[in-house]
């Protein structure tokens, strides 16, 4: 069985920096190349370029792929193994000190969650390749490598960041269009009328719909509008016909069928259970 072809290269000496690069290479591993069960002492990145594997830490089992990221923790058993048929190419960079934990606090890296399935392309893999270019055990290379280290985790610091600022406004757009739909579903309201409203196209809605509340915006609006039809028939004394106009049905029949499918029984039924 061929050998692994690897590179790499391992920092020497105690000098104390707030973060320092303890070792940096590339591998193309061969076919279920493993290391570990085992624990390293300082924090280590692998960056998989092409190929796939698997990552273990403790009871959780991650298959990791082109582009993902995997972090060991120190103190921490690991074991991780390439692919029998499709074996990962990674590079890696490990590091220490009093800095480390603090930056990868702003990351979305956990211990709980080792793994990130982002695709960086290659700017990452760039920054790494030029650590280890800058590899050497003088104080300018050490101290070189310790900032396009900080320069590369900075990556994962802004991805982290820019899904925060995606999050907000994703809220914001919901918020709105929720807002809307509880302002206007008493009248002929239209998924259009909703994206436009929020500034977004019909599309980006759906996406957004299905992404908080796993139902889409027209079943959103539906529903509304049958739980008001379930306030309005247990405290008015409305008929079936006015309550479901009230609620933006014109057609009476189509109420009924709308609020026999999501609530399970009729109108009738219904009325008949809140006065029993």
């Amino acid at each position: 069985m061929p050998e692994n072809n690897k590179l790499s290269f391992h920092s020497n000496g105690d000098d104390v920096l707030s973060l320092r690069v303890y070792n940096v290479g590339m591998e193309k591993c061969k076919s279920l190349y493993q290391w570990g069960p085992g624990i390293r002492n300082f924090y280590l990145i692998h960056h998989v370029i092409t190929g796939k594997g698997v990552y273990q830490t403790g009871k959780s089992i991650y298959e990791i792929g082109a582009g993902n990221t995997f972090l060991i923790y120190p103190n921490t058993e690991v074991t991780y193994y390439a692919d029998e048929n499709d074996p990962w190419e990674y590079y890696w960079v490990g590091f220490n000190g009093n800095d480390a934990g603090i930056i990868l606090n702003q990351t979305a890296f956990t211990k709980d969650n080792p793994v990130i399935y982002t695709d960086l392309e290659n700017n990452f893999t760039s920054l790494l390749t030029d650590i280890f270019n800058s590899k050497g055990n003088d104080a300018f290379s050490k101290i070189r490598m310790s900032g396009l280290l900080m320069l590369a985790l900075s990556s994962f610091v802004k991805t982290e960041s820019q899904k925060q600022v995606n999050h907000n406004v994703s809220a914001i757009y919901l918020i709105k269009a929720m807002e809307y739909i509880e302002q206007n579903y008493s009248r002929h309201l239209t998924v259009q009328d909703v994206a436009d409203y929020t500034g977004i196209s019909r599309s980006q809605l759906y996406r957004l719909f299905m992404g908080q509340y796993r139902q889409s915006p027209i079943h959103i609006i539906m529903e509304y509008r049958i739980r008001q039809a379930c306030q309005l028939l247990s405290t008015t004394k409305l008929s079936i016909s006015s309550v479901g106009y009230s609620v933006g049905f014109e057609d009476s029949l189509y109420f009924s069928r709308v609020f026999k499918k999501i609530m399970g029984f009729s109108p009738k039924e219904y009325i008949r259970q809140i006065f029993a």
